[in-house]
């Protein structure tokens, strides 16, 4: 039987001529290819059925773990399938694993958006044991591609529990709430953000904003980059002959920095 290797856009399948040099060794050679590409197979499964265990991480995301270890704000710039959204549904889910009675909040645009865009990552990660829980007291999983979480909330057994909004309700929405993890994403409004610092004081919580600059930059992101502190350049292909920014050397892009606010950090994926 013909066999079709899986296509993965990071788990590369091994050159013909590194096939080649497989097949002069005979059945040895062969075996071994064998097992790298059932191996191989069997990764690419992990990942499609248990993405938060087993789903990939590009190395952006180790560095922006880094960065906002010791900071309270994050700003995620980057373009349309940087990975800035996955990056943020993983580190929601995985904040309401690690915590008991965690507390998260999920900020969008519009409610058609959350569940459009937010809603179906945040599911993708939940851990496949939690998907089909049955409806206790405390533990509620309740998805539908449809219409996302029932009542834009979900609750994990542990009792840490996840709620969805958006920019279009009114802002006393985000009054009076104490959490631990806010994520934030495109076009929040700067008021919201100067109320969503004060949720998250109690809890010694932390804030992730991801923004995409499709139209220059709003008062949100300038409130972080104005004045920033560059950290680390990257060189930038595109340009690669002029000073791009100042204090970059020739040819490079910011890559990480020290927002004005004390105790922020911006990274561009």
């Amino acid at each position: 039987m013909a066999f079709t290797p899986t296509e993965h856009p990071v788990l590369a399948i091994p050159s013909q001529e590194r096939m080649l040099e497989f097949k002069k060794r005979g059945k040895e050679g062969l075996d071994e290819l064998v097992e790298i590409l059932k191996k191989r197979e069997d990764l690419i499964q992990l990942e499609r059925n248990d993405p938060f265990r087993y789903g990939y991480e590009p190395p952006n995301w180790a560095d922006a773990d880094a960065l906002w270890e010791d900071a309270s704000e994050l700003l995620i710039q980057g373009g349309n399938r940087a990975g800035k959204s996955e990056f943020a549904a993983k580190k929601i889910v995985k904040k309401l694993a690690a915590k008991r009675n965690a507390k998260v909040w999920v900020l969008g645009m519009t409610a058609q958006s959350s569940i459009r865009d937010q809603q179906p990552l945040v599911y993708k990660y939940i851990p496949e044991e939690w998907k089909n829980l049955k409806k206790t007291k405390i533990q509620n999983v309740s998805y539908s591609q449809k219409n996302g979480f029932t009542e834009n909330t979900f609750v994990f057994p542990n009792g840490s529990q996840c709620w969805f909004m958006n920019y279009s309700q009114e802002m006393r929405v985000i009054e009076g709430g104490e959490v631990d993890l806010i994520w934030a994403d495109e076009l929040v409004p700067l008021q919201w953000i100067e109320t969503l610092r004060f949720r998250l004081i109690t809890r010694s919580g932390k804030l992730l904003i991801t923004f995409t600059p499709v139209d220059g930059y709003t008062p949100t992101v300038k409130e972080y980059v104005n004045g920033m502190k560059i950290l680390e350049t990257k060189p930038s292909p595109l340009l690669p002959d002029t000073v791009n920014v100042p204090g970059c050397k020739v040819g490079h892009m910011p890559y990480t920095a020290n927002g004005r606010k004390e105790s922020s950090k911006i990274i561009l994926t």
